[in-house]
């Protein structure tokens, strides 16, 4: 077997005489940082947090090296790498969060909490590295990244699915801050059954795209209050088993969770719904066509009271459904509207309209993204933008509580009716559902 290639150099990348080194200096730029370390220090102190920031960078270091990418820069406990393509960036991610997963088995009382971000494109060339919007839109990517996930763009996506054995989730579109226009991107996994066909933007759906167009125009017409006598019919299962879900879009049917606990069963009666997420703490729809949007049912573990504060130091729920809207209505930069009682699948429960003030991050410093952090579930936080409607449904399941969110694609459409059609939409699948 022949000796593997010394690991590139800053300089390398910039010197690199190969035919591709001198292509604008497109490279791929990986971002990788720790979570809750703050809320880290607090609990185990200087010393420890130091030795963990040090298993981190060593582990990232080693991946980076075995990929051929060059170390940029290390700061706390965080790494900026580049590589000499898009796909050894993606397998450097992977590799980081593979590791740290191993470590962490090893140490439950004590778990690496890490995200990682690629993105590729042009940058120019410095003796320090890298600069150019590249490199900052990787950063932005880490930033969005949940803990123990390898979050890309659709451009990442886009030059190394074919390349490359790993899958795509959708993740939909955020707004990164400092970044102009909503980005789209996908978690990467190792397993590539999961990666989701295209779902058109355009209503493109036949007949059926036909009555939701129809739909459109006369709520734009005669107003909302008409839709909810004109929704699509449930379908007509005629006895058929539900489908277990499968990570991608979803055809009118029968659904039932393979992960989410406690295990729950749905209907799809209208096309252009996407599954994107099905963990025990977390199941999540989302609708790549207008009006765009999701709904997500959560197990959630904390309320983050701190719009500042990304997770790990908010309010733990306890197992009663009121407590979660009770203890939203205790926030200053939310507002709680509509609260009234509900039942979803025979479970009591209470559902309310929760708005995210207009200014909510206007005293972080910019110490976080664009987005305020609402709800954690597992190692899942639930984010909404500021001045964004959202519904919360909150039911108790045989004593323990489900919460389930309604919310529209706020990054592209601030419309209150593209708010009311998803509601609509969404309240056909929270009507379906049975525990």
């Amino acid at each position: 077997m022949p000796a593997a290639a010394p690991p590139y150099t800053v300089a390398d990348l910039m010197d690199d005489p190969r035919p591709d080194a001198a292509d604008a200096a497109y490279r791929g730029f990986l971002f990788s940082d720790m979570r809750d370390f703050t809320a880290f220090v607090e609990r185990h102190g200087n010393a420890e947090a130091a030795a963990h920031v040090g298993r981190f960078l060593e582990i990232a270091r080693a991946a980076v090296a075995h990929h051929d990418g060059a170390a940029v820069k290390t700061e706390g406990d965080s790494i900026h790498a580049v590589f000499p393509a898009a796909s050894s960036a993606v397998m450097c991610g992977l590799e980081i969060v593979d590791a740290v997963a191993e470590v962490s088995a090893q140490q439950a009382d004590r778990p690496l909490r890490v995200g990682v971000g690629v993105h590729a494109g042009e940058a120019v060339a410095t003796d320090g590295g890298y600069i150019g919007t590249a490199v900052n839109l990787a950063a932005r990517v880490c930033s969005a990244a949940r803990p123990g996930e390898v979050l890309v763009t659709s451009t990442v996506r886009g030059i190394t699915q074919a390349s490359i054995p790993v899958g795509f989730i959708a993740r939909g579109r955020r707004r990164l801050k400092g970044i102009a226009e909503p980005v789209e991107v996908f978690a990467v996994t190792r397993d590539m059954t999961v990666a989701p066909r295209e779902v058109p933007r355009a209503v493109s759906l036949g007949a059926l795209g036909l009555v939701v167009v129809g739909l459109a125009v006369m709520a734009a017409l005669f107003g909302s209050q008409y839709l909810p006598n004109l929704r699509a019919s449930p379908p007509a299962s005629g006895g058929a088993p539900a489908q277990a879900v499968v990570i991608g879009p979803l055809s009118i049917g029968t659904y039932r969770s393979r992960e989410f606990q406690p295990p729950v069963t749905f209907d799809i009666a209208d096309q252009g719904w996407t599954a994107n997420r099905d963990l025990p703490e977390v199941l999540g729809l989302v609708r790549e066509v207008t009006p765009r949007g999701s709904v997500s049912l959560l197990r959630v573990t904390e309320v983050l009271a701190d719009p500042c504060v990304e997770g790990g130091e908010g309010v733990q729920t306890g197992p009663a459904a009121g407590d979660l809207i009770g203890e939203l209505e205790g926030l200053s930069h939310l507002d709680v509207a509509n609260r009234q009682p509900v039942q979803v699948g025979g479970a009591p429960g209470e559902q309310a309209d929760i708005t995210i003030a207009d200014g909510a991050l206007a005293a972080c410093g910019g110490l976080v993204g664009s987005e305020v952090a609402v709800l954690g579930a597992g190692d899942e936080v639930w984010r909404a933008s500021p001045g964004e409607r959202f519904r919360l449904i909150s039911v108790d399941v045989d004593g323990e509580a489900v919460t389930i969110l309604l919310s529209t694609e706020w990054t592209e459409s601030q419309s209150v009716q593209e708010l009311e059609d998803l509601l609509g939409l969404g309240q056909d699948v929270v009507d379906s559902i049975r525990f």
